[in-house]
């Protein structure tokens, strides 16, 4: 399969360059007391833009992926259970997270967001989505935080329309991607990487192209090195016209629902690498920040503002 050719995007200062944002404010879900702070997407938002790093001409609103989009991933009995919220006690366990009509109504516009930032970073390099990384979703049921798979849906949308023919996922959050790669086992136009902690939700990894399952306790170094070879390996096989990457903040030390043991610093490092590579590359690529649960929650807003700073750095 050959890759797409497109003119190189504009590459402009890193002091004049500017980065599109995808985000919408009902992301933020009332959920309750829960461990998952959807707050969190609002106060990335508003620091990035007291800080200047996002201008508000760079803020695209999200709008809501299109019924068609997701019934590429998902199944027509689960879509029906979501429309008439008919789930079974077990189902609602497992999806960890209280269904509501705003919760429906976030997970599609998170996933028509995801859409868009795929789509702008095919056209200008870079994109940066302030929502999104839901990739514990399957295509027949929902779990883990994560009710429909938008980094699945984005995938998918961008083949179907003919502007990428090969995807590459690169999975950075704690866990590991387990509704992606099974969505996408049978598919060779959509490659899934996922690094994470091994011992860690969920309990049943499905395989993906390529995981790399951390021992508890990972720090900054080993987990660099490792992700430095595994993206010379993946993109010595074939370069892909698009990256979807997962920058997930749990992989912090300090967060509630992970185990190892990367600083900020390093995880600061970790976008850097996965940019720098991609543009080494002239892949694209479009960022989620999927989980984080930090203790202090200013932290894992912190993170995500980092991933931001990295991104609209530039090469």
């Amino acid at each position: 399969m050959e890759r797409i050719e497109r003119p190189a995007p504009d590459r402009q200062t890193p002091r004049d360059r500017s980065c599109p944002v995808v985000w919408h404010p009902d992301y933020e879900v009332d959920i309750g007391p829960h461990v998952f702070p959807t707050a969190k997407y609002r106060h990335v938002r508003e620091r990035l833009l007291a800080e200047g790093t996002v201008r508000a001409e760079d803020l695209t609103l999200a709008e809501p992926a299109a019924d068609a989009d997701v019934a590429r991933v998902h199944t027509a009995r689960y879509l029906e259970k979501i429309r008439n919220d008919a789930f079974s006690l077990q189902e609602r366990f497992t999806l960890e997270v209280p269904f509501s009509p705003a919760l429906r109504k976030a997970a599609w516009l998170c996933a028509g967001g995801t859409m868009q930032a795929a789509r702008l970073a095919l056209e200008h390099g870079r994109a940066m989505h302030l929502g999104g990384g839901f990739h514990h979703a399957f295509a027949d049921h929902g779990e883990g935080f994560c009710l429909i798979n938008d980094i699945a849906i984005a995938a998918c949308a961008v083949i179907a329309e003919g502007s990428a023919r090969h995807v590459l996922v690169i999975d950075l959050d704690v866990h590991h991607g387990n509704g992606t790669a099974d969505i996408f086992a049978q598919d060779d136009s959509v490659f899934t990487f996922s690094m994470h902690q091994q011992n860690n939700y969920p309990f049943v990894k499905p395989a993906g192209d390529l995981d790399i399952g951390l021992r508890d306790g990972t720090g900054d170094e080993e987990f660099l090195d490792l992700l430095e070879a595994s993206l010379e390996r993946i993109l010595a096989d074939r370069v892909p016209d698009l990256a979807l990457y997962l920058a997930g903040a749990d992989p912090y030390r300090g967060d509630q629902l992970g185990g190892l043991n990367l600083t900020m610093d390093g995880l600061r490092r970790r976008d850097r690498v996965v940019f720098d590579r991609m543009d080494r590359a002239r892949v694209p690529v479009a960022v989620a920040p999927a989980g984080g649960y930090a203790l202090r929650e200013r932290d894992t807003v912190e993170i995500h503002c980092n991933t931001v700073r990295e991104l609209v750095r530039g090469p």
